[in-house]
């Protein structure tokens, strides 16, 4: 709406003052994304060549019996375990551009390099959610649940109707609970290490011990400058709004799948990233597209942890 003129002046707006458009584009809001660093791209193998899927062979498990001089022994045969990961999604855009409008558009080029740019974002924000659910699915069942832990199964990870609720008091003791789970599976490796929390988690993390800088391995406490460490408990964390949640019925809230665990455990394989430009065949103009194949899958299950949490 223009600036109003007072009665008996021409309002020239109406005919004489030109709108003007801008050729800088405003951005959008762009957050993180973390299937890229919480995931193992070595997996792919020849996928990228040929093929929609690759197995591997687990290594094979040998019984360790007692000897007695003289004894005859049992032979043991060994078990083949494999798993497979299969190329089975895909993703894809699609825009029209009539010529006539690239034509006349006076700042296309930022036009389409702005939308090209949302493409490929919009892309890898539906990965995490798919990638950690997943994960979170595919857990080994001694990972999870009310008696987790494949030694002491004493460590409550939360269930279905009966999530752990994560407050300022316990949220160490929580991230604590899955480092246990994960060395019980011999699965710890320093630097290799992850968890990946809801945003919302930064309520009780703020106000909890995490103040004391032994939990971070820093000299000092980082609340002083008021930023979160990248280590927590030995975890590199990360922080998203795609933490896979879904509505707990038995207890009104909104409950996370939060995945924890070696950054080796799941493979992913993108075998084919394609982007065109076609012209129509039936009118003037371009269709701007790009195709994502991909597959993705948790090989070593015993090293993912998954924590079922409301805050």
């Amino acid at each position: 709406m223009t600036l109003r003129a007072s009665a008996g002046y021409t309002q020239y707006a109406d005919a004489l003052i030109t709108p003007q458009f801008g050729d800088r584009l405003i951005a959008r809001g762009y957050c993180s994304f973390v299937a890229g660093d919480i995931t193992d791209t070595d997996y792919a193998g020849d996928l990228t060549k040929c093929g929609d899927q690759i197995t591997y062979f687990v290594d094979p498990e040998v019984a360790i019996n007692e000897y007695q001089k003289n004894q005859v022994l049992d032979p043991q045969e060994l078990e083949s375990e494999s798993v497979t990961m299969v190329v089975d999604r895909a993703k894809y855009y699609n825009v029209k551009l009539d010529r006539v409008d690239e034509k006349q558009i006076c700042f296309i080029d930022k036009w389409v390099e702005s939308f090209l740019r949302r493409a490929e974002y919009n892309m890898k924000r539906l990965l995490d959610p798919e990638v950690l659910m997943r994960m979170a699915l595919e857990t080994a069942p001694t990972n999870k649940g009310m008696g987790a832990g494949k030694e002491s199964h004493s460590q409550d990870l939360g269930e279905i109707g009966n999530p752990v609720p994560i407050t300022a008091a316990n949220v160490i003791d929580v991230l604590t609970r899955l480092d246990v789970v994960l060395r019980e599976a011999c699965r710890w490796e320093d630097g290799q290490m992850f968890v990946v929390l809801p945003n919302v988690s930064r309520n009780a993390l703020i106000a909890s011990d995490l103040k004391a800088a032994y939990l971070t391995g820093m000299a000092q406490s980082p609340m002083l400058n008021g930023k979160f460490p990248m280590v927590i408990c030995g975890f590199d964390v990360y922080f998203t709004d795609n933490v896979p949640k879904v509505p707990d019925l038995a207890t009104n809230k909104t409950a996370y799948w939060i995945v924890a665990g070696n950054k080796k455990a799941t493979g992913f394989a993108q075998q084919l990233e394609d982007h065109e430009i076609v012209s129509m065949e039936k009118s003037f103009g371009k269709f701007y597209r790009g195709l994502w194949v991909y597959g993705h899958k948790p090989f070593l299950r015993d090293a993912l942890a998954a924590l079922y949490a409301t805050f």
